[in-house]
């Protein structure tokens, strides 16, 4: 039976709309009901067996050397049973302002103390006066009346959240629109106290007003019940009394939430369009109407050669001395005609005179106008078109290298056809000559054989030049170096060629002591002949061949000289390139595929060697070739080649 009186009691008083609280003798909680759960936030398993005290702020604690409820119930008397308003905290630690009534029953240990608690905003609503409705029949409503009814309707129907607080400070009253700023409802606000929201820039914006000072906040308000984040500005101001004293204070707030996203949109594409103008392959720059630099980018900054933040605030002429006299002159168009100037080129040195390597520009000048025509100033583009147009004109000489390239190669199959037909035709001829003598069985003449011989000589010498150049392009032209005597080495080819010089006499010059080079015998024999062979080509008329050997402290200098129609000076620096000709030699007069120099020019540098010529028109040619001594070198012998048998 006493458990359901107990579980009736307790649904009685669960029914009931004020906070209730009981306790014991030791003040610890013993019952509180769904109305105390729901004002302070507690579930009532964590409140039973806590001290009372703990739903009340520190301060509060204890007075003149009593406990809060002990204070209280020796004030019974003296109140007449009115309540006390004090301070409430919340589980969250937020302080509510509420009216407290507080009675005790039994005594010792049977004792119970009871708290009735109500709400702040209870009591102002149950202190206002209603307004009466006017009507014809009835009495006018008072002008204070109608002040305060006119006053809350505009408050309410506001764009923006109201609050008013009082002195200690608490919450007295607040606008729906504030409610659903914060995102709870206007009970939960009105009592609460503004100085346990725990945000600094409240609290003091609250305090300035409260000192008299109106105060400005703006920042994001951090329910602590609801846990919404809400950007907010809030206009703090103190109300004033009769006698002109601060009896509390007005907050009106701003809800920024979309004021916020704007500026954040706006700031990252200003972050983007920055991004965009400092990093720009293009030079960027803004000029007034006073044609001074009010920005420009890094880009811009390198052509002109002057660092970003030195050009805020200063003409071009100031910059760049006369070059930005001249370049003045297109922004200067500009501002007087409105029209733009696209695609200038310029130069830096012909049309700007700036000094040092020549610079290509293209730029592009524009008025800048408001939305309203006001030219604000000139807009510069500007690209240094340097390293294209280099390209271009590489294009251009790689153009015409490969057009020549294409003659070139048009006239040596020309020259290598004629060429290979040369030996070919008389060889055919004395083959058939001897085919038809040894038909009539005749006796064979040897001058034909040798005539024959010579001519297949002759071709196999071609196709062998051929093939040594197409093994220099691949870099495969093989070397087999020894330690050779080169003064006996041209001696041998001078001796070897007595049969070819004709009308031409050799005079060979050489010291007495020995000259040893390290070299392949059979490739600077080829060299040597090389050069003994133009000679004779390129001097039809005859004349002495003069070769001359001689030793400079480690290095033995071959030189040739012909009494022939010589080269041209500015046709000698190609004269050792692949299938050249110089112009004064016909190919009809003066045979063979340009070869022998580029060939001969190989040998001797791989030999560690240089090969160069002295020569003028109509005055013969002397060509030189200069190889390192054995006693200078410390040869390291190159991979030999399996195809030497071909030479």
């Amino acid at each position: 039976m006493a458990a359901g009186a107990a579980r009736e009691l307790e649904a009685i008083l669960d029914a009931a709309v004020d906070p209730f609280i009981a306790c014991g003798p030791d003040e610890r909680i013993l019952h509180i009901n769904a109305a105390t759960e729901r004002l302070l936030g507690w579930d009532r398993e964590q409140l039973v067996g806590r001290p009372v005290t703990d739903l009340f702020p520190p301060r509060l604690h204890r007075f003149h050397g009593l406990s809060l409820p002990r204070y209280l119930l020796s004030r019974r008397k003296a109140l007449g049973g009115r309540p006390t308003r004090v301070f409430a905290r919340r589980r969250d630690g937020v302080e509510l302002q509420v009216e407290v009534t507080v009675g005790a029953t039994g005594l010792d240990g049977d004792e119970r103390i009871v708290f009735t608690l109500r709400r702040l905003h209870e009591v102002i609503d149950s202190l206002e006066e209603p307004v009466e409705h006017i009507s014809s029949g009835s009495g006018v409503a008072s002008h204070q009346q109608t002040v305060d009814r006119l006053y809350r309707l505009l408050v309410e129907n506001a764009p923006l959240g109201i609050f008013h607080f009082d002195r200690n400070p608490v919450i007295t009253a607040c606008n729906d629109l504030f409610a659903s700023f914060i995102g709870t409802s206007k009970r939960n606000l009105v009592g609460l106290r503004l100085l346990t929201l725990r945000d600094e820039g409240i609290m003091t914006c609250v305090r300035e007003s409260l000192a008299g000072r109106p105060c400005d906040y703006e920042g994001v308000y951090h329910s602590l019940t609801t846990g919404k984040e809400i950007p907010v500005r809030i206009r703090f101001a103190p109300c004033y009394a009769e006698d002109g004293t601060v009896e509390g204070g007005v907050g009106i707030v701003e809800d920024i939430t979309e004021r916020r996203r704007v500026e954040a949109e706006r700031e990252e594409n200003l972050a983007q369009l920055d991004l965009l103008f400092r990093g720009a392959p293009v030079g960027i720059g803004f000029l007034d109407t006073n044609l001074r630099y009010v920005r420009v980018n890094e880009t811009l900054a390198r052509i002109n050669g002057i660092p970003a933040e030195d050009h805020p605030g200063h003409t071009l002429p100031e910059l760049l001395g006369e070059p930005g006299a001249i370049a003045e002159q297109g922004p200067r168009y500009v501002l007087r005609t409105g029209e733009p100037l696209v695609d200038q080129e310029s130069t830096s040195d012909e049309d700007l005179g700036a000094p040092g390597p020549r610079r290509w520009f293209r730029g592009n000048l524009y008025p800048v106008r408001t939305p309203d025509g006001r030219v604000l100033g000139v807009g510069v583009l500007i690209e240094d078109i340097t390293e294209r147009r280099r390209a271009e004109e590489e294009r251009a000489h790689l153009y015409r290298e490969a057009q020549e390239a294409i003659r070139v190669r048009d006239d040596f199959l020309s020259i290598a056809s004629h060429e290979l037909k040369t030996p070919l035709t008389p060889l055919s001829l004395r083959l058939a000559t001897l085919e038809r003598r040894l038909e009539r069985g005749e006796n064979l003449d040897p001058g034909v054989l040798r005539h024959a011989r010579h001519q297949l000589t002759r071709l196999t010498g071609l196709i062998n030049d051929l093939l040594d150049a197409s093994r220099i392009e691949a870099g495969r032209l093989a070397l087999h170096p020894e330690s050779t005597r080169f003064d006996l080495l041209v001696e041998h080819t001078l001796a070897g060629m007595e049969g070819q010089k004709g009308n031409h006499t050799f005079e060979f010059e050489h010291p007495r002591e020995p000259i040893s080079v390290h070299g392949d015998t059979f490739r600077l024999e080829q060299v040597v002949s090389n050069l003994l062979e133009n000679a004779l080509k390129y001097s039809p008329d005859g004349g002495t061949i003069r070769v001359r050997l001689s030793l400079t402290e480690d290095v033995a200098v071959l030189s040739v000289t012909d009494p022939g129609i010589g080269i041209p000076e500015d046709q000698q620096q190609q004269l050792f390139d692949r299938y050249f000709r110089a112009r004064n030699a016909s190919t009809r007069s003066y045979g063979g595929l340009g070869l022998g120099l580029y060939i001969s020019r190989d040998i001797v540098e791989r030999h560690g060697g240089r090969i160069w010529v002295e020569s003028a028109p109509g005055q013969g040619s002397t060509f030189y070739v200069a190889l390192p001594t054995l006693a200078s070198v410390q040869p390291a012998l190159p991979q030999v080649w399996p195809d030497r048998h071909l030479h």
